[in-house]
Parts: C-alpha cells; structure tokens; sequence
C-alpha cells in the first residue's frame, strides 16, 4: 500500500469516529447564509466537509420551512458545492471494494445519505411547488425541481443495489408519482440542464426503469457504475409511452404499482396508468459493444440479456430448505464432476455449501466467509456425488448479513450434460479438432429451448457443428448467445439433424 492510500485510509477512520458538531443553529433560508455557512467546510479532508455537507442537508430537510424561491437557490448552493465532493467519495468507494471493508461501508453509508436527503429536499420542494403558500413563485421551475427529485431518487436506488437491497416499493412509488405528476401537467419533456447537460423527467425515469430491469444485485460496484454510465450515454434514449404497439414495445410499467417495469407479454391490455417502452434498439446496441471493454466478462452483453428478458424476478416463492450439498464451482472442476462420476470428492474440488432456501428458478446459500464469485459464475449442485445427479446454476448476486455470506444463484438446467463438441467441415474458420461443451435440456416447458455451453473460441453466430450425446450425434446450427461466463458462452441453438452413431460410421 502506497503513503497516498494510507493517508486517505486514516482521513476516513478519523471521520468515522469523530463526529464534527455544528456551532450554534445555522439557517439556510437564504443563498448568503448558505454561502457563509459552506467557508467554515474543511478544505484538508474530503471525507470531513462530505460529512458536514450530510449533517447541512439533515439540519435543511428538518427546518420544516415555508418552500419559497430563496430556499431553492439555497439548496441549490447546497447542491452546487456538494456534487464535486460526492463524486470524489464515489471515486474513493469504487477504488476502495478490494481492499478495506470499513472504509467501503463508511463511504457507502456517506454517499447513499447524500443521494436521499437531497432526493428528499427536492421532493419537498417539488410538494410546495403545487400546494404551498408560495407556490405561485416556484411553479416556474416545476421541470427543475422535479428532474433533481427523479435524478437523486433513482441514485438513491441505484446505491441499494451496491449492497445487494432491492430498493424499496415506496422508492418505487415516489418515482412514478414524480413522473406521473410531470406527465400530466404537460413537462415530462421540458428540458433541463443539469451537470452542463440536457435533460428531462422522463430521461431520468427512463434510466430509472432500465436500472431496474438490470438488477444489478451482485455485481461490483465498479460493474454497476459502468452500466449506468452506458446506459446514461445511449442516445436517443427510449422514453415510456401511453399508447400500446405490441409490434415495437417489448417492456410496461404500471404507474399505480409498487415496482418497476417487466417484459411485455402478451396477454398485456393497455391501461390509463400503463407506460410501454420500446427496448429493442438499446438492447441490440448493448449486444454490439466490445466484451473487452469491460474486463473481459462480456458486461455489456450480460446486460442485454437482463433487460430483454425483464430482470431476475422471483417468479415463485422460495422455501426454506437446510441441509449441506456439495458444489463445483468453475468450468473445470464442473467438467469434471460430470465426467468422473463417484470419485472422492476432495479429489474433484468439491465444496460443502450449506443450503438456505430453493424454488423452481434457484437456490439461495449461506457461507461462513466470503468466497471470490464473481457474477455470473457457473456452479454445479449435487445432494450426492456419487449418485452423479447434478443440477447447473448460475451466481446473480452475494451480499453479507452479519457473519454469514449469502449467496443466490439462478437454475440454468436440471439435467446437464457433458458432451463432445466438432467444428462442421462447412465452417472451416471454427476449430476442428473436438472439444467438451455442456448441454442444458430445458425440463420445463414454461423455460424455453435447450442451450449450448461451449468454449467462446467455437463459436460463431449461424455456425454449424456436431454434437455427440452418447450414441447419438446432432448436427446444430448456433444461434444468438445469451450469456458470457468467463470464457464460455451459453446460447441457442437450431437442431438441424441427428443420427446414430452406428449408422453415421
């Protein structure tokens, strides 16, 4: 650790135990009070005048004070002087998840009560606007008001998921009553500037909604960022819309409910406070990005996949289920428990997992200590090895509830299998030479069609190849992938035919 990492670690443990008392009652009913109030910030420490800033928007949000034009500018002070040091803590907790656990869960803490007392400022403001004494003065800057209200809201919700909380259902309502309430009133589009940037309420909802189809539980921070990021960068952005066309609109949102937006289906009937949104351009342009870009975990397309199938919703209700399994984890070792049935499980790299909870789409486990899973990481689940009955599963998110390390891992098939994989003559720029991939049946008619898990360096969209599952050989012509798991690439297939082996020599 270099002296500069060190240093900021000692700021941090100092702001953590010394708490910086105000001197007297200041009032921020004005810009000037607020201008003199924000010189007396530390200009040493960071971490200092972030946390004094925290304690100013506390001291704002209880004054319970008559919303009036001064004390908007004043919390725009507020605003204005805070989002640089907001942004450096931010920059201090993305760099910080690898090494000191303290120092993150202090800077998280820090950064999620500014995102929520500012969020809650401005929906005061924003409640005043329309039914307060001086609303006739703060009606002019309904858009303004309300846009800060969406922005601070949805980060709000978005530092939920850095620790694996899915944001609340009144988080949920705020936000469409926020976007509902603009809509009417004909502003929903009335442009902004925020940050030197154009904007508006329904671009803030709209990022808002695709956070949420992303439900990005699990994935570290630094992933989160970038995702929102990207998604912050898409132009043109698309925005919910009244009226239903079930040949473009692929996601709705219902303005009356407690969550966000799902996959259109089609039993879908439109509604007075049903929005649609068409997402299909976005999702191909997600799919176009370079893997590379992001650290080799194929981030981008990751993402696609959790919007165009509506995020990973609980479907059904899970149970509780204790007792011990024994997994492997990886690609290996998963290879070889499905290749050497009955062997010591020591010598296949198995672990002992204890189970929490189970339903039709996964398990949830709990660990005595942190494991390094990344997201997305593939897991093979037996009750007994030597039974050589295995289910395949993948991690979606971790988090940690007190000494316990909780783990929740989506089921991809029941019944995988190993099989031998061979590029076809007839797509000479696959290998040639064979390989070992897994097949995932589909045991339930409500999961679709069956996948391929093969090798990322033998695939090629519309390529054909053989498959061998004992005697049988399959001709397959690949589809679209719909996962990227460290190397290995799980996607669709097309069975073009198949013979028996017997017959094939």
């Amino acid at each position: 650790m270099n002296t500069h990492d060190m240093t900021e670690l000692f700021e941090m443990l100092s702001t953590i135990t010394r708490r910086r008392k105000a001197g007297g009652r200041v009032s921020f009913a004005s810009p000037r009070a607020v201008a003199k109030w924000l010189k007396s910030l530390p200009a040493d420490s960071d971490y200092d005048a972030h946390h004094m800033l925290v304690e100013g928007l506390e001291r704002f949000n209880a004054d319970n004070a008559q919303a009036t034009l001064e004390r908007m500018k004043a919390l725009m002070a507020l605003e204005e002087a805070g989002l640089p040091l907001q942004g450096r803590i931010v920059e201090q907790y993305v760099r910080n998840q690898l090494a000191f656990r303290l120092a993150r869960q202090a800077l998280w803490r820090e950064t999620w009560a500014f995102w929520s007392l500012l969020a809650e400022a401005w929906l005061c403001l924003l409640k005043q606007a329309y039914r307060g004494a001086f609303s006739e003065e703060l009606k002019p800057h309904t858009a303004d008001i309300a846009v800060r209200a969406l922005r601070y809201a949805g980060l709000a919700m978005r530092w939920d998921f850095h620790q694996g909380r899915v944001p609340a259902g009144n988080a949920w309502r705020r936000v469409h009553k926020i976007y509902r309430l603009l809509e009417r009133d004909g502003l929903a589009t009335q442009v902004v500037m925020m940050n030197a940037r154009p904007t508006h309420c329904a671009r803030e909802y709209t990022l808002i909604v695709l956070m949420g189809l992303v439900h990005p539980l699990g994935y570290r921070a630094q992933e989160i960022e970038s995702i929102a990021q990207i998604l912050d960068s898409y132009e043109p952005l698309p925005l919910p819309e009244k009226q239903l066309r079930m040949t473009l609109h692929t996601h709705w949102v219902d303005l009356s409910q407690t969550e966000g937006a799902s996959v259109l289906d089609t039993d879908c009937v439109e509604g007075r406070r049903l929005r649609y949104f068409a997402l299909q351009p976005l999702i191909a342009y997600l799919k176009t990005l370079d893997l590379t870009d992001h650290d080799g975990n194929g981030l981008t397309r990751q993402t696609a996949s959790l919007i165009q199938r509506g995020g990973i919703r609980r479907l059904r209700q899970r149970t509780c289920r204790f007792g011990h399994v024994w997994v492997a984890t990886g690609m290996t070792h998963i290879l070889a428990v499905l290749a050497k049935p009955g062997m010591a499980a020591a010598r296949l790299g198995l672990q002992s997992w204890s189970l929490r909870d189970e339903s039709p789409e996964g398990m949830g486990f709990a660990l005595p200590e942190a494991q390094t899973l990344p997201h997305g990481r593939l897991i093979a689940v037996s009750w007994d090895p030597a039974e050589n009955v295995w289910q395949l599963l993948v991690t979606r998110w971790q988090h940690e509830e007190g000494d316990q390390h909780l783990i929740g891992a989506q089921r991809l098939s029941r019944h995988p299998k190993r099989v031998e994989i061979q590029g076809d003559a007839a797509t000479p720029d696959l290998p040639q030479e064979k390989a070992w991939a897994l097949l995932l049946p589909m045991s339930l008619p409500d999961q679709g069609l069956s996948n391929l898990l093969l090798p990322q360096t033998h695939y090629r969209m519309g390529a054909q190849l053989s498959l061998r599952d004992g005697d049988t050989l399959y001709h397959l012509r690949l589809g679209e992938v719909h996962e990227s798991h460290e190397g290995w690439l799980r996607v669709g297939l097309d069975v073009l035919g198949r013979e028996q082996i017997a017959a094939a020599a």
